[in-house]
């Protein structure tokens, strides 16, 4: 699966520590093909970093603008069977790098267009890990996160607390979707199904340096 998809991904300067870890992973399970924009935003913005700052989300509305602008391209990507957005605290794990296969039956066994993260144990999607097939419904992939970026700039940020997130999961029945099993991922400190996990997402922390302590805490585990 790994080498049929194409990462797409998406940082700002402040996030230097976290990506290079993010993308050290990717290179250890020889992920190759990666799409990544490294964004350099109006230098007032990076004074303030964290969850809900103006930073925060400037980021989460561009990276769907930069997803967007890869997808748009799939005509000359035809090659690529999975397109795979990734946050970049997100670490991959190569102890469990076969799961990879099982986890692509899974997702050929079901006929879903797009397959989410879970946010956590809820049936909520979250938005920093996703796959999406290169199908003949790719447009509606497209249309479908053009209408969340629209959305997005016309809302004010009381009404959207998660960002990006928020409005995913007020529009996702608009999508043939289905979410990645738990097994396959460490969400925060939740580790789900060692023997399984392909990927850690640190969440719930305040700041980089707490994600980086998070990760190297789950890196123990492996």
């Amino acid at each position: 699966m790994l080498d049929k998809s194409l990462f797409i991904c998406y940082s700002t300067p402040n996030y230097s520590k976290l990506t290079n870890l993010f993308l050290d992973s990717l290179n250890c399970i020889n992920v190759k093909n990666i799409n990544h924009k490294l964004d350099n935003p109006n230098p007032d913005l990076l004074k303030k970093s964290g969850f809900g700052t103006d930073l925060w989300y400037y980021c989460v509305r561009n990276k769907i603008n930069h997803l967007i602008n890869v997808l748009n391209k799939y005509d000359s990507l035809s090659d690529i069977k999975y397109f795979i957005f990734s946050d970049c605290d997100i670490i991959y794990i190569k102890n469990n790098i076969n799961e990879w296969y099982n986890l692509e039956e899974i997702i050929l066994n079901n006929n879903k267009d797009i397959y989410f993260m879970k946010e956590g144990s809820t049936n909520q999607v979250n938005s920093g890990f996703f796959i999406i097939k290169n199908n003949n419904n790719i447009k509606n992939i497209i249309n479908f996160f053009m209408e969340v970026l629209q959305i997005f700039d016309k809302t004010c940020k009381s009404k959207m607390p998660f960002g990006d997130q928020s409005i995913i999961n007020n529009l996702k029945n608009k999508l043939n979707y289905g979410f990645i099993p738990n097994d396959y991922v460490i969400f925060g400190a939740v580790i789900y199904n060692k023997n399984k996990s392909l990927l850690h997402h640190a969440v719930c922390c305040e700041t980089i340096d707490e994600k980086i302590l998070q990760i190297n805490k789950i890196k123990t585990e492996f």
